[in-house]
């Protein structure tokens, strides 16, 4: 399966861009991504990508989801750690290509610790939470990457990473406003990353030929 759209083609949104937006896209346009257009084949490959997507991001504590992905179904188990993290879950789940359905099955643990022992536990669930915010430059921009060319939303497995001190640069050419916010908005959660430069991550403009 070819994940890349046929109508417009790449190019051809390329093209249009750069007549819109000058210099800029036309250094987004001289950069290459790393990242090839690969259609996931298989459950295991689709629940490897959910859960992936899951322990990569700083938004939701996932060591606990368990992913069971059958013919296209994909099924969130275990437990986290509020109603938003349960939500968030979800709809990282969705995003994966190659999710048909979902099923989530998460329940919630919200309440405070009261024992020593629930107290210690919740002290290195956050310390493991904490250090996971260290992540080399290499390992951010290869998450980061994988993230976005498996995202429905995005739609692009094109987009060129590069990361400096978990400084975030993206470059390419989206297409849609939509699909650009979601691109900035997957990588803003990722582990280490301090912030996101979109600068040079472009919006085609598509005009009616007349």
């Amino acid at each position: 399966m070819n994940l890349s759209r046929s109508i417009p083609t790449t190019s051809q949104l390329i093209a249009i861009a750069l007549a819109f937006c000058g210099g800029l896209a036309t250094e987004a346009l001289h950069a290459q991504a790393t990242t090839h257009c690969e259609a996931l084949i298989g459950d295991q490959h689709v629940a490897a990508a959910i859960e992936s997507r899951l322990r990569a991001s700083s938004r939701i504590q996932a060591d606990d989801i368990v992913v069971v992905v059958r013919a296209g179904m994909a099924e969130l188990r275990g437990v986290v750690r509020s109603e938003t993290q349960k939500r968030l879950a979800e709809q990282m789940a969705r995003d994966i290509k190659g999710v048909d359905h979902l099923r989530n099955q998460l329940d919630v643990v919200d309440w405070p610790p009261v024992t020593d022992l629930a107290r210690g536990e919740a002290s290195r669930r956050e310390g493991a939470h904490r250090s996971r915010q260290l992540r080399s430059d290499f390992w951010i921009t290869t998450t980061v990457e994988n993230t976005l060319a498996l995202s429905h939303g995005a739609d692009n497995c094109e987009i060129v990473v590069r990361t400096r001190d978990g400084i975030v640069v993206l470059q390419g050419i989206m297409a849609s406003p939509e699909a650009r916010r979601m691109a900035i908005d997957l990588v803003a959660g990722t582990y280490g990353v301090r912030s996101v430069d979109a600068a040079a991550l472009l919006v085609a403009v598509i005009t009616n030929a007349h």
